[in-house]
């Protein structure tokens, strides 16, 4: 087959032209037709027009029942065989050709004369104009049988001619519909009853009629089809979708069909019972997926992505607007979909009208209105139901859950919220379509349903997949093609380090970014992702912009300097959405170009500072009151503001995220950690990060709420896990390992050093820690300046000074009233287990363990240096069940962070952790 790359360069050559369809990788399309032929203009000969010549005619010519036609649009000239009227005859179109339509083609008579059409794959049929469009009619079949790597095309004249704008055109000509005798609900005949055989309905663009008694109707078969640019808006009343399935019935195959840049609908099902399976909508004009008329089919393994400045729901589903209560009832099932919303006012599913339906293992993010919406009061009568159900989504977006349309007696928000696995927070997507932890962490909902798989997993895609490997790869158009030029956002630096360009970051970014791994990234400077909005959460800072850094799983961010740092601001985000195989890793330039000492560097560039709005309690402002929205606080190294008045602020995630050889020391007082969590909130996730050879703290906790599960600190400069101003967090699973000749304390908890009586005070609760010390003189734990502190289930073991000690008297205090607790907590190996330095600390040090249960301070461990798998010591000490503490922490039954030999979290990601 020709590829239309090819035919691009060929078409530029000959004309002499730039064309701004071609090029890169966002117009290529499978599947292009065969012998093509492009003459360059000649004063005597080519065309004759002076226009460039496309032939579609192959050696055979055209097929009887077609004509060979000359068609102009622009500058070329395509020749292409003509299909038009109504074909009564069983028509098989050629691979070789490319092939016109003229009008509306209809396939067959409606209660006449039947006929097939047969489309090989590799075959490419256009539209010349928005009224030329395809009808299959009732009783007449469709067989259009692509393959993965030669889909079926049906397109518009502009992209054969390579003139398409891929990102806007739509509506360049009608689409593809089919009509079926499967039942429906809305009758034209009045008197008619829904799904009998003579309730029927007159279809859009004057289609025909459709609808009938036979659920099991057969249509014909679409496999691997692309639809592009349709939709033809024929009126305000009467527009084409890409596929209009009418009254299609379940014997009717469907599969790996794609609709892109549809000015309507994607797909619209009027009744019937079809099912489709891997489906792709892509760009969208309108909603991407509709219903009405009583569908009871389904779909299982949906794409949609909606396009820039296009688009409004990804699901609208209906039973019919003008009768709520029509029979049969639509009520389809949708299982395993992931809806990716664009930046218009755009809701992810809506469903409306009286419909019912099961929708689960779905995957909702970033619409800008609603992810999930219910409307009217017979939809939430069948919510309440439970003859609409949802289960098992992720939701991301501006508002998860619409409310508004809720009736007195009916909290919709709080029935979808409350459905079965129904969870809302900061999607983890990698390479933007495939699942990362957080929607890993989702648990499937069976559909039980004959035709419907039990996937095991929510989403389009499974955790195995990825933009080289899977389902819809090699037959779609335009999602996985590896990018030549810096995303938006950035800039190339014209240098190339191991087969990537270097693009870069600098200064204040004011716009969504995403960082993909086709790139490696430079940090210029302090770079500002967003504006600071201030701490009110319900006032923003007027005429500020916030931003969300994206950054794809496998991604590199590095920096050259201990002035270059990367600063989220206060009501902006980080998606750091890195996977055990295809970590993050936030960097030095000595890192990226093979030449650092991975056992001794540090300080190499600043770190990551991520500024939130939650509580603190160190105010600049001196009357302001700790907690408050007026609280706030300026940032080391000239960070910013952060602190607030939102506990549940949501600064976004880092999964899977390494930050190595940073931590620059700009002076005495103001260091730079790893990661500086500054008053950042609860709704952030942080989960399997590492801080590997800081040159300061490796993460400091300034206030705030934000909790924490895998951290891994290794080699860092002074204090692993550092907290002050009130942090409020929990943190499971930690394992610290110091480097010789380096460290301080594995844990540094103050409250405030200025002030220990300060509130919002310092109260986190710690589980499951394996701290090994170094041969340093450091400490294991310290709790100093008024700090409360549960902790638990934890080994501690190989520091030189001691394994725990209690400073000051404002912190003994806290102690002997009990809040600061240890429980199971074994503190055997060191030098000192507990530090005996004369103050007060030492007589509560004795009265936090007196008061814990199953705290060891004396024996032996088989912990050491980067071996953190319990022995026999630490399986002999009993665990507390963390989770009746807290539900944040999940049940365990043994100390440290490693529970044996088959627990490997912190393996496969990380830097210098023994494998």
């Amino acid at each position: 087959m020709f590829n239309s790359s090819l035919k691009c360069a060929l078409l530029a050559t000959a004309a002499g032209l730039a064309l701004s369809a071609c090029g890169g990788s966002t117009t290529s399309s499978p599947g292009q037709t065969g012998g093509v032929i492009i003459n360059p203009p000649t004063s005597g000969g080519g065309s004759g027009s002076g226009n460039t010549e496309i032939n579609l005619v192959g050696a055979a010519g055209c097929d009887t029942g077609t004509t060979q036609e000359t068609i102009t649009t622009g500058n070329t000239d395509v020749i292409a065989c003509t299909i038009t009227g109504t074909v009564t005859e069983n028509l098989t179109l050629s691979a070789d050709n490319g092939y016109a339509l003229e009008g509306a083609v209809f396939i067959g008579e409606d209660g006449g004369r039947n006929a097939t059409l047969t489309i090989p794959a590799g075959t490419q049929i256009f539209g010349k104009a928005g009224e030329d469009y395809l009808v299959v009619s009732r009783g007449s079949r469709l067989n259009a049988r692509g393959s993965v790597t030669e889909p079926v095309i049906m397109t518009s004249i502009q992209d054969i001619a390579g003139t398409v704008d891929p990102v806007n055109d739509r509506g360049q000509w009608g689409g593809l519909i089919i009509n079926g005798s499967a039942p429906i609900n809305d009758c034209i005949d009045g008197t008619a009853i829904g799904g009998s055989a003579t309730c029927e309905k007159s279809g859009e663009g004057s289609s025909g009629l459709f609808g009938g008694a036979n659920p099991s109707d057969n249509s014909g078969t679409l496999q691997y089809l692309q639809v592009k640019y349709a939709g033809n808006l024929i009126n305000d009343e009467d527009e084409l979708n890409g596929i209009a399935f009418q009254g299609v019935g379940s014997g009717t195959t469907c599969d790996h069909i794609q609709i892109h840049n549809n000015a309507d609908d994607g797909v619209e099902f009027f009744g019937g019972s079809v099912v489709c399976d891997y489906v792709v909508l892509t760009g969208i004009g309108d909603d991407s997926l509709d219903w009405t008329d009583g569908w009871v089919g389904g779909a299982q393994y949906v794409l949609v992505k909606q396009g820039p400045g296009a688009g409004d729901r990804g699901i609208e589903g209906d039973n019919r607007s003008s009768n709520n209560s029509l029979t049969p009832t639509s009520d389809p099932l949708i299982s395993n979909f992931t809806f990716l919303g664009g930046d218009s006012g755009d809701s992810g599913i809506v469903v409306r009208a009286g419909t019912e339906g099961r929708i689960i293992n779905g995957v909702i993010v970033g619409f800008q209105d609603a992810g999930v919406d219910v409307d009217e009061e017979s939809t939430l009568n069948n919510l309440s139901s439970g003859e609409l159900s949802f289960a098992s989504l992720f939701l991301d977006n501006n508002d998860n859950i619409e409310s508004g349309d809720d009736t007195p007696a009916f909290d919709t928000e709080t029935a979808i919220a409350g459905s079965p696995n129904v969870v809302q927070g900061n999607n983890s997507l990698a390479d933007e379509f495939f699942p990362g932890a957080a929607e890993q962490a989702v648990t499937a909902t069976d559909p039980m349903l004959a035709g419907f798989e039990n996937a095991g997993y929510i989403g389009a895609f499974s955790a195995t997949e990825t933009k080289d490997s899977n389902w819809a790869q090699g037959w779609t158009f335009g999602l996985f093609e590896s990018p030549t030029e810096c995303p938006a956002g950035t800039l190339s630096t014209g240098d190339v380090v191991g087969g990537k360009q270097i693009c870069s970051l600098t200064g204040t970014i004011t716009a969504n970014v995403r960082l993909n791994n086709n790139f490696v990234y430079q940090l210029e400077g302090a770079v500002f992702i967003g504006e600071d909005l201030g701490g009110d959460t319900a006032n923003p800072i007027a005429g500020r912009s916030s931003a969300i850094l994206t950054i794809d799983a496998g991604t590199t961010v590095f920096a050259a300097t201990g002035t270059d740092y990367l600063v989220i601001s206060r009501g902006s985000q980080i998606r750091s959405n890195g996977t055990r195989t295809a970590p993050i890793n936030m960097t030095s330039r000595d890192e990226v170009f093979g030449t650092a000492d991975t056992a001794n560097d540090r300080g190499k560039w600043g770190g990551l500072i991520i500024n939130g709005r939650a509580p603190i309690n160190d105010c600049i402002d001196g009357t302001a009151t700790g907690g408050a929205v007026g609280c706030e606080k300026s940032g080391e190294g000239s960070s910013g503001l952060f602190g607030g008045g939102a506990s549940d602020d949501n600064s976004g995630n880092l999964f899977y995220t390494r930050v190595s050889f940073a931590g620059n020391l700009i002076n005495d007082e103001d260091e730079l950690n790893g990661i500086a969590f500054q008053g950042v909130g609860s709704a952030t996730q942080v989960d399997y990060v590492q801080v590997h050879n800081n040159v300061d703290d490796g993460v400091e906790f300034f206030g705030g709420t934000v909790n924490v599960k895998h951290l891994v600190l290794t080699g860092i400069g002074d204090d692993s896990l550092d907290w002050t101003d009130g942090w409020a967090g929990k943190v499971q699973y930690v394992i610290v390992d110091q480097a010789d000749g380096a460290g301080d304390r594995a844990i540094e908890g103050d409250n405030r050093s200025s002030n220990n009586g300060l509130t919002p005070r310092s109260n986190p609760i710690i589980s499951n820690v394996t701290f090994v010390g170094g041969d340093s003189g450091d400490t294991g734990i310290v709790l100093r300046a008024g700090t409360n502190a549960a902790l638990y289930n934890g080994i501690v073991t190989g520091f030189q000074d001691a394994g725990f000690d209690i400073d000051d008297a404002a912190t003994a205090v806290e102690a002997t009233a009990g809040r600061i607790q240890l429980n199971s907590m074994m503190i055997v190996g060191n030098v000192a287990n507990l530090e005996t330095d004369g103050d007060a600390g030492d007589a509560a040090q004795a009265t936090v363990l007196a008061a814990g249960s199953n705290n060891v301070t004396v024996g032996s461990t088989t912990i050491a240096d980067e071996t953190y798998v319990p022995g026999a010591p630490e399986q002999a000490v009993t665990a507390t069940n963390v989770n009746a503490v807290d539900p944040f922490f999940d049940a365990v039954t043994y100390i440290g962070a490693v529970e044996d030999a088959n627990d490997t979290w912190y393996q496969g990601w990380t830097l210098l952790v023994d494998q």
